[in-house]
């Protein structure tokens, strides 16, 4: 085996006409090469685009949510949901390293102006919460933190903002929906955001915790839901399956007054995470086809060579040279060409994903795709498994034209020399 890579390493490849490439070598190193950065750049994209739109759905809504309780027997649902010391003991103990509890007030509102108004949500969060994607999306202003003199400054989405024609320190009322009855409070726009992720804009308003618990008329160790973040994608059900265990048992231990829902990120964002999941079945579509025109290439490459080669092929056989030897050297003849285009692809497709990554040149239209430019991201070992899938099935084509060149007749290279 070792003599015939040293052979295959020395066979040149230039062409019958004395070119300095033969066509079937450039054409192989280029359609593998093209092949495989195509394949690393949709990885890299589609990894980054499931990535980033996950995070912005996570950002607005958290991985794991408790929901206030509801009595089993009359089916009335609480107006708020107390962080008791029971409470927080139960799901302190389902709580893994990483993940934090934090208090969360939702309240259903609408924003009026003298000419129009517009629904919305407002949310508030405790200290606990990680506030960095919120100052993230803030594009005008500063993300409101505090009361002052019973009134307060909220942040608005930019679709609001537009839609009411308000601008940075408009005054505004906000009428709450609590209790079945209306309650007024005046505020200030201190802040306006802008996620791209339109039907989250169109909804989400935020106020400082204080202001919505005032709203509703609880202390501070009170709100309307606790919400669970920092759990992996992949483990959210079954966390929130071990959360709802443990309150269900609770409740019939007596622990807790009340049955507290268990809902998920998965589940009231499902629309968008069934469409991230649509994105695979693109990715192996363009993966089939690319692997089609990379081995396509390549296996025709080589005949093109073998074709070129027919009177080394002659004399190699006059020599002795076997039939199982001959397919191995042009095996390794190919195997080499798909390397080099692998290498190519690589340098270029990394590279390629490396500089969107740092300058973000490529962009698109926020309110088609919910990003202002492509997103990219480069997991190491997807890129190892798929060089070394490409190698394999190679080596394994690469048999098929071998095998032609191996019973080529000695005496019919003679004539055709």
């Amino acid at each position: 085996m070792s003599v015939t890579i040293w052979i295959s390493k020395r066979l040149r490849l230039s062409g019958s006409s004395g070119e300095k490439r033969s066509a079937g070598a450039v054409i192989a190193v280029v359609g593998v090469a093209l092949a495989v950065m195509v394949m690393e750049i949709t990885l890299a994209v589609v990894a980054g685009f499931k990535s980033e739109i996950s995070q912005k759905i996570m950002g607005f809504d958290a991985q794991i949510t408790i929901s206030r309780p509801y009595d089993y027997n009359t089916g009335i649902q609480s107006e708020s949901l107390r962080v008791t010391t029971e409470l927080n003991g139960i799901v302190s103990k389902v709580l893994r390293p990483g993940t934090t509890m934090s208090l969360a007030v939702q309240l259903p509102a609408m924003i009026k102006t003298d000419d129009d108004f517009s629904g919305v949500v407002f949310i508030g969060h405790d200290k606990a919460h990680d506030y960095s994607f919120e100052h993230a999306n803030i594009i005008e202003g500063s993300f409101p933190n505090e009361v002052k003199d019973g009134t307060s400054e909220i942040a608005i989405s930019r679709h609001t903002a537009n839609q009411l024609h308000l601008n940075l320190n408009d005054k505004i009322y906000v009428y709450f929906f609590v209790d079945g009855s209306l309650k007024t409070r005046r505020a200030t726009i201190g802040g306006i955001y802008d996620s791209n992720l339109s039907e989250y804009d169109k909804m989400i308003a935020y106020a400082p915790m204080k202001f919505l618990q005032n709203v509703i008329g609880v202390d501070s160790i009170s709100g309307t839901q606790l919400e669970i973040t920092g759990v992996a994608i992949s483990d959210i059900d079954s966390y929130a399956l071990e959360l709802q265990q443990a309150l269900g048992e609770a409740m019939q231990t007596g622990q807790l007054d009340g049955f507290y829902p268990v809902t998920t990120v998965l589940q009231t964002g499902a629309i968008y995470f069934n469409w991230l999941s649509l994105l695979d079945t693109n990715v192996v579509v363009i993966f089939v086809l690319m692997l089609c025109v990379a081995l396509f290439t390549l296996v025709s490459s080589l005949y093109l060579i073998i074709l070129d080669r027919i009177p080394t092929i002659g004399l190699l056989k006059s020599m002795g040279a076997s039939r199982k030897w001959l397919v191995r050297l042009f095996v390794s003849l190919g195997l080499r060409l798909a390397l080099i285009g692998i290498l190519i692809g690589n340098i270029v497709g990394v590279g390629l994903c490396i500089v969107q990554g740092a300058t973000g040149f490529v962009k698109l239209d926020p309110a088609m795709y919910y990003l202002s430019e492509v997103p990219v991201k480069i997991d190491i070992l997807p890129f190892v498994i798929l060089n070394i899938g490409v190698v394999v099935v190679s080596y394994l084509i690469l048999f098929i034209p071998a095998r032609s060149a191996a019973n080529i007749d000695p005496t019919e290279s003679i004539r055709f020399e």
